[in-house]
């Protein structure tokens, strides 16, 4: 049995379809940071297929952006082009997966970031940690 581990940023808004059962399908990209970037490459872009429940609660809570843990296992498939060539794909099948960023990181990626309030003051130099009230 294959089983993958994927830690990433989903590359673009989860939509969920629906097929004539009623079961949903959610695909996505999911962009995952190489330990070793080379010069011309420090991404990969992988293809994820959710299916039923899961696919409805990633449409929910995950937007573009939001980083998840993804628990998959890889699919291949084989398909022709219309010019004949044989084309090989490998993509992921979503067993599980773990929410990454708190509800609150969630909201703020999925919101406009607010204009700054400019009711904080600059902290003077010279000024000890140890009097702050917030250490």
């Amino acid at each position: 049995m294959n089983n993958t581990i994927l830690y990433g940023r989903i590359s673009k808004d989860i939509e969920c379809k629906y097929s004539q059962s009623g079961v949903a399908r959610a695909s996505f990209g999911l962009a995952v940071n190489r330990k070793y970037a080379t010069a011309d490459k420090n991404v990969d872009f992988f293809n994820i297929t959710a299916f039923g429940k899961k696919a409805e609660v990633l449409e929910r809570y995950f937007r573009k952006g939001s980083r998840i843990v993804i628990y998959c296992h890889p699919q291949q498939e084989q398909y022709t082009r219309r010019d004949g060539t044989k084309v090989d794909t490998v993509s992921f099948i979503l067993d599980d997966f773990d929410f990454v960023d708190s509800k609150q990181e969630s909201k703020i990626q999925s919101e406009p970031m607010p204009v700054p309030n400019d009711d904080f003051m600059d902290v003077p130099d010279g000024v000890e940690d140890e009097g702050l009230p917030f250490n």
